[in-house]
């Protein structure tokens, strides 16, 4: 297979970030510089699928696989830029003189992270990694209010630098410990066993920063509350399904190893859970809210992980996939309460389904689908994710699942006060509106998505399984 064709995707991503790029300083509008992106982001996400089936390794054998694996997440995560394009027609949070670049930002992150999940050695992971955090450390910090804008940039940058050298850190450890840092050459003696797993802690942690899991979540809440609406909208999709992807990747490396794992999995996966969902009860900001509930959605993606198995694994790439379109359909209603530059919180929902009937009903899917209520695709995650867990039919499997349905209840209280908000509060006033044609696009292909997921989740479910196979080889 021709190399080229292998990295099409990739190659696109960055061919849309140098046309946007050539547009901005060429004058253009931001217009012109919004659709050149969005051309490109779907460009994308059509090589990826178009490459599904393709196989083969572009550069120099062992650094970077083209696979299922890898272009399924391509298709995911190109489709996701697409999404979150859509709802960057109006960039009314961002400060006027850098809504040019956000897009261009945008694109190449995406880029970097379509490279992460091919990434199968340590320091081009780490490369791949660092490409995807750029522009996300310049964008977070474009809020049009200087103060919030810089002080989310300075948290992201801070924890993204420590994160960082701690995951390089880890890297010299495992190739201490192995002589090599080819994932698929990774192998330890017994001498080395301690300093091989203190390695791949390190590179795990620099990794759950991406996925904000506790206790690398701190910097989330503040960032998704500080941020401007579509950069937070990025980073609670598209970055949470690379690093899902890229920790599936590196899970398959530690198998052989899983028996002083499975520990460590558990307590973070109890306690992601249980501090995310305690946290956002007390929330009133929407996007502190869905802060607050990406680190218990963290969480449950580590039932999957923890479980150690081609099951388990399948079940977090579900997972992933499905949260994209979740996430982004409750977003898609905070890009729009949001317009005039405020942070929406649950008082502004008052009256939402008299104002806006299309708003609301994204807002009630987005809710019962992170909630996990059928028919949406977050009930059916959950259940792959639970049933994954308990397949080894060990006790402290089957507690760790019952931990997470209480969980999986608690959060109800809170997604349920935000649907309260919506359709039982009164507006007191506040004027109707209507949602801009590309927002009302991408909701409704996000909505479509995680109903469709949750009535008819063979097809996904399948693929997932594939992919999940060709990391256990």
């Amino acid at each position: 297979m021709n190399d080229v064709v292998l990295f099409v995707p990739e190659i696109l991503c960055l061919a849309g970030a140098l046309a946007a790029f050539g547009a901005s300083v060429g004058g253009r509008s931001y217009k012109t510089v919004w659709l050149v992106s969005l051309l490109g982001a779907l460009a994308a996400m059509a090589a990826a699928l178009c490459t599904l089936g393709f196989s083969g390794e572009p550069f120099f054998p062992g650094i970077y696989r083209v696979d299922f694996f890898s272009q399924l997440l391509k298709v995911g995560l190109g489709g996701g830029l697409f999404l979150v394009l859509l709802l960057c027609r109006e960039l009314t949070t961002v400060r006027p003189g850098a809504r040019l670049d956000t897009p261009l930002f945008l694109l190449l992150s995406t880029a970097g992270m379509m490279m992460l999940v091919s990434a199968t050695e340590l320091l081009t992971l780490y490369v791949a990694l660092e490409l995807s955090a750029y522009g996300l450390y310049v964008t977070v910090a474009l809020h049009r209010a200087p103060k919030p804008g810089a002080e989310a940039g300075v948290r992201y940058v801070v924890f993204g630098a420590v994160a960082s050298a701690v995951t390089l850190y880890g890297i010299s450890l495992i190739f201490g410990a192995t002589g090599s840092t080819y994932l698929g050459q990774l192998v330890f003696s017994e001498g080395t066993a301690t300093l091989f797993v203190i390695g791949v802690l390190l590179v795990f942690a620099g990794l759950f920063f991406k996925l904000a899991l506790f206790p690398f979540h701190f910097w989330a809440p503040d960032v998704y509350e500080a941020a401007p609406h579509q950069v937070v909208t990025f980073v609670a999709t598209i970055s949470k399904l690379a690093a899902a992807g890229i920790i599936a990747r590196v899970c398959g490396l530690v198998l052989d190893m899983s028996a002083g794992m499975v520990e460590i999995f558990v307590v973070l996966s109890v306690t992601a859970m249980t501090l995310g969902n305690l946290a956002a009860l007390v929330q009133k900001d929407l996007k502190r809210l869905l802060g607050y509930s990406t680190v218990a959605h963290a969480g449950y993606l580590m039932l999957g992980y923890g479980a150690f198995s081609a099951m388990g694994i399948a079940a977090a790439i579900f997972y992933g996939l499905a949260y994209l379109s979740m996430s982004h359909l409750a977003f898609v209603v905070v890009c729009a309460l949001g317009e005039g530059g405020d942070n929406p919180g649950l008082d502004s929902l008052g009256g939402l389904h008299e104002r806006s009937p299309a708003s609301a009903a994204m807002l009630l899917t987005a809710m019962f689908g992170l909630g996990g209520i059928p028919p949406t695709s977050g009930f059916v995650g959950k259940w792959f994710l639970f049933a994954a867990a308990i397949e080894g039919q060990q006790l402290s499997q089957f507690v760790l699942v019952l931990i997470a349905a209480a969980n999986s209840t608690v959060a109800l209280y809170y997604y349920l006060q935000v649907i309260k908000a919506a359709y039982l509060r009164p507006a007191n006033g506040r004027p109707p509106f209507k949602l801009r044609t590309s927002h009302r696009l991408a909701g409704y292909v996000s909505m479509v998505i995680t109903l469709l997921l949750g009535v008819y989740p063979t097809p996904l479910w399948e693929a997932a399984q594939r992919a999940a196979s060709l990391l256990l080889h």
